[in-house]
């Protein structure tokens, strides 16, 4: 049984992680299994990948999904074929971290009440447009530390410290799950659950409230390849219940928030001023004039809707920008390292990762081995 069942389920847009899947396996004895997950016809010509996954066994390529499936029934198709002892789940775009396996054993030992294991993945746009000066958060700490769960459930829930979506960084979407916390976490579903545009927020919502105890690593353990969301219009299966995904992101993650804690008989309160703030946010990064109002409209609307709307409204007051504006701090700031999100000439979440991971601590120095193999030499020389 591996110790890391990695999943990639590759959606309509993307291409075949080829390069992402290479990565995982370059090392022989890594305890990994990597899961590929085609919808549709979306890996019918990775010729090159089919072809690692018969020299390979790690690597398992799933039969192509149906195309009427939800993208929450995706999901759990594809994590049901996952053998290992914990799980993740990526895009094929990303960059997740080769030796997450070693990490996960330190937490195992260090940890041993830890069931889920998170961290900041960076965040990267693979259309970043070089005109806009932008830096990238790299923390300087690289330690693991036990998390607390109400200051968590508090962050997701109540939107304490976010913006345009909570700051909290558990879930199945770049974080490790155990498997027994998957399978606590499945046998709690009903006939709403994963009815949502956005199921990594809804493992996020499960994984907080089911876990027994949350992990965090400093070192970032991986990098987004982030992309706009597209509205759905799709109406919440709460009734009367109008935030959702046709509005924006953060209306679609209220939406699972109220949602999940309706079907285990309680009420979402999160609908506070952290809240409005956070779409207040979501609106200010529509950089369309037309989609800009569109949006405004629809989350006033929304908003006034709520119980407490009335009062609350006062606070929704986007402004709207044709473009991010330009940051152009760099260096020390506090905690964080802040550099240049074209570090290394870095364009893509891949390349940007491998350029940081010449500069943040190896996992074997994270993790204290005393011993270290040839190849983890390579990468700190």
């Amino acid at each position: 049984m591996p110790k890391l069942s990695v999943c990639i389920p590759v959606e309509p847009g993307f291409s075949p992680p080829d390069y992402l899947a290479k990565q995982l396996l370059k090392k022989a004895g890594t305890d990994i299994q990597v899961i590929v997950a085609p919808f549709g016809d979306t890996c019918a010509e990775a010729a090159a990948l089919y072809e690692l996954a018969e020299n390979d066994p790690r690597l398992l390529i799933l039969p192509p999904a149906p195309p009427e499936i939800t993208a929450g029934q995706f999901w759990l198709g594809t994590i049901a074929a996952a053998t290992g002892d914990w799980v993740t789940l990526v895009y094929p775009d990303d960059m997740l971290e080769p030796d997450m396996p070693e990490a996960i054993e330190y937490v195992e030992a260090t940890y041993p009440e830890a069931d889920a294991i998170g961290w900041n993945a960076f965040a990267i746009s693979n259309d970043a447009s070089r005109e806009i000066k932008a830096n990238v958060p790299v923390p300087v700490t690289h330690h693991f530390s036990m998390m607390d769960k109400a200051k968590m459930l508090d962050a997701f829930f109540q939107w304490t410290d976010g913006n345009q979506t909570p700051k909290m960084p558990f879930g199945l979407f770049h974080g490790a799950l155990k498997k027994s916390l998957v399978e606590t976490i499945r046998s709690a579903e009903v006939a709403s659950s994963w009815l949502t545009t956005v199921p990594r927020y809804e493992w996020a919502a499960r994984v907080v409230l089911f876990a027994n105890g949350l992990a965090l690593a400093n070192r970032p353990m991986s990098a987004a390849s982030i992309k706009p969301y597209t509205p759905v219009p799709v109406r919440s299966a709460l009734e009367g219940f109008p935030l959702d995904g046709g509005i924006g992101l953060t209306a679609a993650i209220a939406e699972v928030q109220a949602r999940v804690l309706a079907e285990l008989g309680s009420a979402w309160n999160g609908f506070n001023e952290a809240f409005v703030r956070a779409c207040v946010f979501d609106c200010m990064l529509e950089h369309d004039r037309t989609a800009f109002e569109i949006k405004c409209r629809s989350y006033h609307a929304a908003l006034q809707k709520m119980p407490g709307g009335e009062q609350l409204i006062a606070l929704f007051r986007p402004q709207y920008y044709p473009q991010l504006p330009d940051d152009k701090r760099r260096g020390l700031h506090g905690s964080l390292l802040l550099v240049d999100r074209f570090i290394g000439n870095a364009k893509t979440a891949q390349e940007f990762y491998n350029v940081m991971r010449s500069i943040i601590a190896p996992v074997f120095v994270v993790t204290g081995k005393s011993q270290i193999s040839e190849a983890e030499r390579d990468q700190v020389r």
